[in-house]
């Protein structure tokens, strides 16, 4: 009996081949693009799971005021870490985490070879007893357990050594730091927010050896014993921070933030150190293969219904000659399970070709492997079983209930009200299309907007290029001056970093402030920088004049310009400003306002521009050369860069950023994520026309006879199509007028993250529904032009 079910089922889908096309076509798709989604999404929250003591580790994080605001950051002053630790008996044990030069690229020197690394980080010994970082070399008890020690990544040990064990080898950090390498480890998985290929011993970094509570630069670990709960900690390390940090000097709070939550949950979370992604960004897309995958289904269940309309009489016939409704029911369950197994099999052969091209678009590594884990599987199982049997229902039970009298009259089937359900799918079919249009087209206006917006400073053209490893000032002095003597070079300027990425930290406090912790002032952005820095920048002076180019070494002044915002919450106008001493801003009251320039975004449009200071203290660094050119032709002044740079600094990789490229990809995230909207909303809006089409071929075979009377009465074409293009267009205006609200929410909640927004314009939501609209319309009058065509006399003939 089953196996001449399921040949009357295979018979079937061939006898209509048209709307086995449709169903498997847009089924297959709605799966293949719910399917890619969905292991997107869950490779996202796979972070750090893989750690046996996951559940037990967590951040610390600090909470810093300034100017009665709250700043939440990733990193914590050194002397958090072993304080907790010996001060909190829950705390089993603790780890500290440190960005080479926060965050600045490290020259390494293997013998003769020579590499930029992006990557590299100090660390405590104790790293091992907290994370699962197998050792393929080395002894984990000692690897890190004293100063001038390195391990490796296995990538990484490869490009040095190759094959060879590299344990006993000497590597040599920014010509200042000689390290042993004393391990190698695997390399991170692809879902390990650590993304380290060099971690040398925390003991090695001199200054970081000096226990402060001040320095929030350490990112650190707490492993938590297994009864310790997150709460009760949090209100221990509260009364050890005020046993070292008076209450009236504190200006931050200290908190604990889960292993497994820092990839999705850090996006608001400054001066974090790891791999950061955004659970905004991963509810989008796994709304999106919900969305998808329902709109596949709903345009499975419109053309079923549609085909079981059709079936009226051949199922009351089979009821006459004595089928009981078990076996109807069993038949048209095989006939549904046999269509979504084979869109099944389509899907997954799509997502096997389409995945290379899918981990290209998102950033991702996703190995084809992924599709044989137990939970895709199971979906993919569940997804089947419950589409079989929602789909499957209405020819299932619907049509087997009733007598065989009622399914063989042609007034019943008339009647019935199969039709209001498929309409009502269309309706829903078309309102989460236009959502997703609308969706489509914001995520692109703010992009647009983003990449238009005037920052306050001319970044184009202008390269940093990395000098950490340079060995003394002569040899800096030397490529300064040979870059400029390049024709296609307008300036250059030593800074300690540029806009876009974080300087140091400080605070402002204003001429009558008491200076306890209530009253600490406004956080400011300090970058330490030649004089040539307004030029480089193209930023605009509002009053005063730059840092002088020449500084007496018996000088103990520190001159400072300060944007904007940082005088103005001083209570100073720009001309007032000058020549005002700035409290604290360095060391007592030595600090200088010689300049004042016009706000400038030092960070991205998420936050709001906020209070910098450009100053000539000695107290940071300046890695970076900002090199201002003048050309079109890019490549060939780079090249020129480059042969002036291996021949000024040939112990030194070229290592350069460009200010512009370094700005676009602040919005990474969002521009991934506006391309996958994208790409899959056209999908899912082919997928909804498939339907649409399959209906329309449907009302027109059941209105043959009609059209066929109707045109030798005279009727025109346009006429006939118009009546049949009509009704589905109704559908539509009413999905608009449903989906329009949805969008404008929708959306103003994303934008909300953006401290520099568009506003909703209602041409939006205009031209989504007059798309939607014109798809529809082209999608239906195909076939309405199609039967107004056709020769009465056989839509007259016809049954």
């Amino acid at each position: 009996m089953l196996k001449n079910y399921l040949k009357i089922a295979w018979r079937g889908l061939l006898k209509n081949r048209l709307f086995t096309f449709l169903n498997l076509v847009g089924l297959a798709t709605g799966l293949a693009v719910a399917l890619l989604l969905t292991l997107y999404v869950q490779d996202e929250f796979q972070f750090d799971r893989y750690h046996s003591k996951a559940d037990r580790i967590y951040r610390v994080i600090v909470h810093a005021t300034f100017d009665g605001k709250t700043m939440v950051w990733g990193n914590a002053p050194n002397a958090v870490g072993p304080a907790m630790k010996s001060e909190v008996p829950s705390v089993e044990q603790q780890v500290r985490l440190l960005r080479h030069n926060f965050g600045e690229t490290a020259f390494v020197n293997s013998t003769d070879k020579k590499f930029a690394e992006k990557n590299v980080y100090w660390a405590d010994g104790s790293l091992f007893d907290l994370f699962d970082i197998p050792l393929i070399h080395g002894n984990p008890k000692t690897a890190l357990d004293g100063p001038h020690k390195v391990v490796l990544s296995q990538a990484t040990a490869n490009r040095y050594f190759g094959d060879e064990n590299p344990v006993g080898k000497v590597l040599y950090v920014d010509s200042k730091d000689t390290l042993h390498v004393t391990g190698v480890y695997q390399t991170f998985p692809g879902t390990s927010t650590l993304d380290a290929d060099l971690i040398g011993s925390f003991s090695s970094v001199r200054w970081a050896q000096h226990a402060s509570w001040g320095n929030a630069s350490f990112e650190t670990f707490l492993l938590l014993n297994p009864k310790a709960t997150m709460t009760q900690v949090e209100q221990q390390m509260g009364v050890v921070l005020t046993k070292h940090v008076p209450k009236q000097d504190q200006w931050f709070t200290l908190s604990l933030q889960p292993l497994t939550d820092i990839h999705l949950h850090s996006a608001e979370i400054m001066k974090s150190d790891t791999r950061v992604g955004d659970i905004r960004q991963v509810k989008i897309l796994l709304i999106l293969a919900i969305v998808v995958l329902l709109i596949a289904c709903i345009n499975y269940m419109n053309l079923a219904t549609a085909k079981a309309q059709i079936r009226f009489r051949e199922v009351g016939v089979i009821k006459t000659v004595g089928a009981s409704m078990k076996h109807l029911v069993t038949r048209f369950y095989l006939e549904t399970g046999l269509m979504v197994c084979i869109a099944l099999l389509l899907g997954v052969g799509i997502v096997v070709l389409a995945l290379p091209f899918f981990n290209q678009l998102t950033g991702k590594q996703l190995p084809f492997t992924s599709l044989l884990m137990p939970e895709i599987v199971g979906s993919l199982l569940l997804i089947g079983l419950l589409i079989t049997l929602i789909a499957g229902s209405y020819p299932a039970f619907y049509l087997s209930s009733f007598s065989p009298k009622y399914l063989l009259s042609t007034t019943f089937r008339n009647q019935s009200g199969a039709g209001l359900f498929r309409r009502s799918l269309v309706v829903v079919q078309f309102t989460a299309s236009v959502i997703l249009m609308v969706c489509t087209f914001i995520f692109y206006q703010q992009l647009r907007y983003i990449q238009n917006q005037k920052l306050g400073y001319e970044p184009t053209q202008v390269v940093a290029i990395t000098t950490a490893a340079a060995k003394d000032k002569s040899q800096l002095d030397a490529l300064m001056n040979d870059f400029r003597s390049l024709s296609t070079v307008v300036d250059v300027c030593r800074a300690q970093t540029f806009p876009g990425a974080a300087g140091s930290g400080r605070s402002l406090t204003k001429p009558n402030a008491s200076g306890n912790a209530t009253d600490q002032g406004m956080a400011v952005q300090t970058n330490r920088v030649g004089n040539e820095f307004m030029n480089v920048l193209g930023l605009k002076l509002l009053a005063g004049r730059t840092l002088p180019a020449v500084k007496d070494p018996k000088d103990t002044t520190i001159q400072v310009v300060l944007n904007k915002t940082a005088v103005t919450y001083l209570g100073f106008t720009p001309e007032k400003a000058i020549g005002q001493k700035v409290r604290n801003l360095f060391d007592g009251d030595r600090t200088e306002i010689v300049g004042v320039v016009d706000d400038f975004h030092f960070e991205s449009l998420h936050t709001p521009i906020g209070a910098y200071a450009f100053h000539n203290a000695d107290t940071e660094g300046r890695p970076y050369l900002l090199v201002k050119t003048r050309t079109g032709q890019l490549a060939e002044t780079m090249r020129q860069l480059e042969q002036v740079f291996r021949k000024d600094l040939p112990d030194s990789a070229f290592e350069f950023t460009f200010l512009d490229d370094f700005l676009n990809s602040l919005y990474r995230t969002e521009q991934r994520t506006a391309q996958v909207v994208m790409i899959f909303s056209a999908l899912a809006i082919l997928i909804a026309c498939l339907g649409l089409f399959g209906l329309a071929a449907f009302t027109a075979e059941q209105r043959t006879k009609e059209i066929g009377v109707r045109k030798v009465l005279g009727a025109s074409v346009g006429s006939i199509v118009t009546l049949l293009s009509t009704d589905f267009m109704k559908l539509v205006v009413v999905a608009i007028l449903i989906a329009s609200p949805i969008a404008w929410y929708a959306m103003n909640q994303w934008l909300s993250d953006f401290a520099y927004k568009i506003t909703i314009d209602w041409w939006v939501f205009l031209l989504a529904g007059l798309l939607a609209v014109g798809v529809a319309l082209l999608t239906v009058s195909f076939q309405s032009i199609k039967a107004a065509l056709t020769n009465p006399v056989k839509s007259l003939r016809s049954e």
